[in-house]
């Protein structure tokens, strides 16, 4: 079983598509992405939405849970926190928790979450990257549909339906009844990678030059691996305008834009961290 099949969000349901643009934006270099269209769910890969993880959210877990450990009283591994920050386990009725300077990476249910670190096991084989990287560090690239000041734009070489497109309809994340160019358009803060991460993960997308970070939730799949092999790295194909708020317009990820990203609580609001 992938991680993100066991990856599971409170609110956050599971299955996906594939972005088509890890070379968009900054004139196509990655291209060849992997492209499922809308309904499918990607042969049944990383279908899980959110996270393995307990997010800490506060309060003392209720009824016949040891307060000391809060609201991971019942992790016995250690546990990211919901802002992925830190991770965090209950040894004998006392809280543990450690600070992660680079953010912390879930892993599967039952496994200790760990601390980001310098080390990168990327690796992309099939048709696209189903594991995030353990130094979470990704090459910045475009595509998808969304709204900018100039209104609506289109990407000629996407057909804008996400594979997450169902769950994002179950959960509320966009209006019943909407088509995947409308889903797209009304989220904006969005990227693809939904196959590593799962379907409607949140993630804080930095990047690292200029600290500039904001909430983007994960709503496709891809970019796909001849993309990724082409520049040795691990590529985080996102809409319009996540690319204009961290680097000021759109990327490509031959031009190697670098960003960091963390899992965090489905809960935590889109758009520019303050």
């Amino acid at each position: 079983m992938t991680r993100a099949a066991c990856v599971a969000l409170a609110a956050a349901l599971a299955a996906c598509s594939s972005s088509n643009g890890a070379g968009g934006g900054g004139g196509g270099d990655a291209g060849n992405d992997a492209t499922v269209t809308g309904g499918e769910d990607g042969g049944g890969v990383n279908d899980g939405g959110g996270g393995a993880d307990s997010p800490s959210s506060g309060g003392d877990g209720g009824s016949g849970v040891d307060a000391g450990c809060g609201a991971f009283a019942s992790d016995p591994t250690f546990t990211c926190t919901g802002d992925g920050n830190a991770r965090a386990k209950c040894v004998g009725g006392s809280l543990d928790e450690q600070a992660c300077a680079e953010g912390c990476l879930r892993l599967d249910a039952g496994q200790d979450s760990i601390c980001m670190g310098d080390a990168s096991d990327w690796s992309c084989t099939g048709s696209y990257g189903t594991t995030p990287v353990d130094d979470g560090n990704y090459y910045m690239s475009e595509f998808g549909c969304y709204v900018d000041d100039a209104g609506v734009q289109t990407d000629p070489d996407d057909n804008c339906i996400p594979s997450c497109l169902s769950q994002a309809l179950a959960s509320g994340l966009c209006a019943a009844g909407s088509t995947g160019p409308e889903c797209e358009e009304s989220v904006n803060w969005y990227t693809a990678d939904g196959a590593r991460f799962g379907c409607l993960q949140r993630l804080r997308v930095t990047n690292p030059l200029t600290g500039k970070a904001l909430i983007a939730v994960a709503l496709d799949f891809g970019p796909g691996c001849t993309g990724e092999n082409n520049v040795q790295h691990a590529v985080l194909d996102s809409s319009g305008p996540v690319n204009d708020y961290l680097f000021g317009s759109g990327q490509g990820a031959s031009q190697e834009s670098l960003v960091h990203v963390v899992e965090v609580d489905d809960s935590t609001p889109l758009g520019p961290v303050p």
